[in-house]
């Protein structure tokens, strides 16, 4: 069962964080998750999304989640063609958006195996898509990340907790990385973090690149699935609150590419393109 190796993940995953051994895990969960869902049954769900169309696994009297059915690949032959490519670097073969693919489906697939085994059960999910996420930015980047930095004023030292920081070096820009399953109308928690470390430590000192999985939404009794964006207010945010460097999605809202366009501009992309412009980002 996937949760014997989850298990396996949790109790060694902080001890390198961007080791080879975590991603050998999460390939064995991401196998042992499709070998689970191929035994239950796809349920279409009605999209009100353009252009976007979504599926539910089905087990007895269970739902899970909606999957993006464009973006879901139940095929570990694919993560280990990602996993090779991510260890040579030549993640150009792949391209972003089949890199976003496979991403998405190893976390997707993991969520839905939860929601037909257990109930009402969201941490789960989520500390496994942290993990997915954060292993995956620490051995692209070659850092170790801390999730707090050292606040200096003049009566004391103090700690300020934060989500994973990844320090590049002297110099150079560090990235905040908040990583979530969904926001919905919570983003405001994501641009107020980096606030927070703007005000300490001045801008474009850290560079926010929220990951985030998706703004779906199902209604359980009508099978309907919504995103729910707030586009308003991420560019007030933006605005007024604090820049975010990039926006990443693995299924990307598509009210929020619309944001690319307006001003204040925030870049918003498929989670693929952060390998192949990490460089550029942190120049």
């Amino acid at each position: 069962m996937p949760l014997t190796t989850y298990v396996s993940l949790q109790s060694t995953f902080g001890q390198d964080i961007g080791g080879t051994q975590n991603r050998k895990l999460i390939g064995e969960i991401y196998s042992r998750s499709l070998k689970y869902l191929s035994k239950s049954r796809h349920e279409p769900l009605r999209s009100l999304i353009p252009k976007k169309t979504y599926f539910a696994f089905r087990r007895g009297n269970k739902l899970s989640r909606a999957v993006n059915k464009s973006l879901f690949v139940a095929d570990v032959s694919e993560w280990k063609k990602f996993d090779a490519a991510l260890t040579n670097r030549s993640l150009s073969k792949l391209g972003p958006e089949r890199v976003t693919k496979i991403i998405y489906s190893v976390a997707i697939s993991f969520c839905c195996f939860i929601d037909l085994t257990k109930d009402r059960d969201q941490k789960t999910p989520g500390t496994f898509f942290e993990y997915l996420i954060s292993h995956l930015f620490a051995f692209w980047l070659g850092v170790k990340p801390t999730t707090r930095i050292q606040v200096l004023n003049l009566d004391m030292e103090t700690w300020l907790p934060t989500d994973y920081i990844f320090n590049l070096g002297h110099n150079r820009p560090k990235f905040h990385l908040p990583i979530k399953l969904s926001t919905r109308e919570r983003i405001i928690q994501v641009f107020a973090h980096q606030r927070v470390i703007d005000g300490v430590f001045g801008t474009e000192r850290f560079l926010g690149t929220p990951v985030i999985l998706a703004e779906t939404k199902t209604a359980a009794k009508k099978r309907e699935v919504t995103e729910i964006c707030v586009p308003d207010q991420c560019r007030i945010y933006q605005l007024r609150m604090a820049q975010l460097k990039r926006l990443y999605y693995l299924d990307v809202p598509a009210t929020y590419v619309k944001l690319n366009d307006v001003f204040p501009p925030i870049v918003v992309k498929s989670f693929g393109h952060f390998f192949f412009e990490a460089v550029t980002l942190s120049a």
